[in-house]
């Protein structure tokens, strides 16, 4: 594999943390919907990009969009268990609503498979084959 796509992977994945910050600053600013429910577009696009540069392979792209999608609704899911005190104090701090949720609500689905819509096509953009010269 040559550099090219490795180093397209890495500007990706940069971009994706600013996305998510640039959400966060600008949510209080957009409609009701997507202040409610838009933050799991960038949320799912970041982990998708993390992990395709772990694993940079175009046969890899599917596999990781899936998984990340099934996992952050498996996330979604499980907070209809609110379990023990210090999993529930945590989900009241900052870090925990933005990594575990704070409640659950159907509608942060749908956002979920935007993300791995759009991180499915950017990795087989960016891993596509080279064109021979």
């Amino acid at each position: 594999m040559s550099y090219r796509p490795v180093t397209l992977l890495r500007a990706a994945l940069f971009g994706s943390i600013v996305l998510c910050f640039m959400y966060a600053a600008v949510r209080v600013q957009l409609p009701n919907w997507w202040r409610q429910h838009g933050g799991g577009i960038p949320y799912v696009f970041f982990w998708i990009m993390l992990w395709m540069n772990f694993i940079p392979r175009r046969d890899c792209v599917l596999i990781i969009c899936v998984a990340c999608v099934v996992l952050t609704c498996c996330l979604e899911v499980m907070q209809l268990y609110e379990g023990p005190n210090w999993l529930y104090e945590f989900r009241r701090t900052t870090l925990g609503a933005g990594w575990l949720g704070s409640g659950f609500d159907v509608w942060d689905i749908p956002p979920y498979f935007i993300g791995g819509a759009l991180g499915w096509y950017t990795g087989n953009v960016l891993l596509r084959p080279e064109s021979p010269q």
